[in-house]
């Protein structure tokens, strides 16, 4: 396994300490938890972005959407319990 070497500011070092002192976890299964977290939370955002840029080109192409109050209408719904039918998408108009 690689390893790597980082400086922590004093401050960050005592919470850590204080944090993983009482040995249920250990600093360094700590900072790998962190990191791991970190790095799913931005690979998601990445993810979240790829499929955002995906449905707006699909938008330019077919100048196709469903009004804001129809797809709120029908989470509204959802929420609610009911089975409705998902809106249709529809031709856009600014």
């Amino acid at each position: 396994m690689p390893k790597l070497t980082i400086e922590l500011p004093t401050a960050l070092s005592r919470s850590l300490n204080a944090l993983t002192d009482n040995d249920k976890i250990k600093a360094q299964e700590f900072i790998l938890e962190s990191i791991a977290e970190k790095i799913a939370q931005l690979m998601g955002k990445e993810k979240i972005h790829s499929i955002a840029d995906e449905r707006f080109e699909k938008f330019l192409k077919d100048k196709r959407s469903i009004s804001w109050e129809e797809a709120s209408d029908y989470l509204k719904r959802r929420a609610a319990g009911e089975t409705p039918p998902p809106p249709t998408p529809k031709n856009f108009t600014p």
